[in-house]
């Protein structure tokens, strides 16, 4: 029985020599991101009178980071692929397509988007965190 305790251990020594941790924080550990593209559709840019973030980044590739609650301004925090902040406020648009910021929670953000050439035609998306 001790020499099976003995072998055991020299097991999972063994094992836990040549498990190789990745750091989440290390930029240069990290893998490439793949992201589907999907296929490119002829679209008319609605015209939209809130003041308008990001407009350059398609909003898949922004990403919710946080958010900020504080009296009666809540706002979301984004991050684009250039590692740049965005701060927007509810009533503020968002990227190339435009996204409406409706609501502003403490886990959520409500925005509504046209759908595609349809400018009056909206629907709605529901960011977590």
């Amino acid at each position: 029985m001790p020499i099976f305790c003995h072998l055991l251990s020299l097991c999972c020594l063994f094992v836990s020599l040549n498990v190789i941790a990745v750091d989440p924080f290390n930029h240069s550990q990290r893998q490439p991101e793949k992201l589907i593209e999907g296929a490119k559709t002829q679209t008319t840019k609605c015209a939209f009178n809130e003041p308008s973030f990001a407009s350059e980044s398609p909003f898949n590739r922004l990403k919710l980071v946080g958010v900020i609650l504080y009296k009666q301004s809540p706002k979301a925090l984004f991050l684009d692929i250039n590692q740049q902040l965005i701060v927007v406020k509810q009533g503020q648009r968002l990227g190339q397509e435009g996204y409406l910021l409706q609501q502003i929670h403490k886990d959520s953000v409500h925005l509504q988007y046209s759908k595609s050439g349809r400018c009056e035609q909206t629907d709605q998306l529901d960011l977590r965190f």
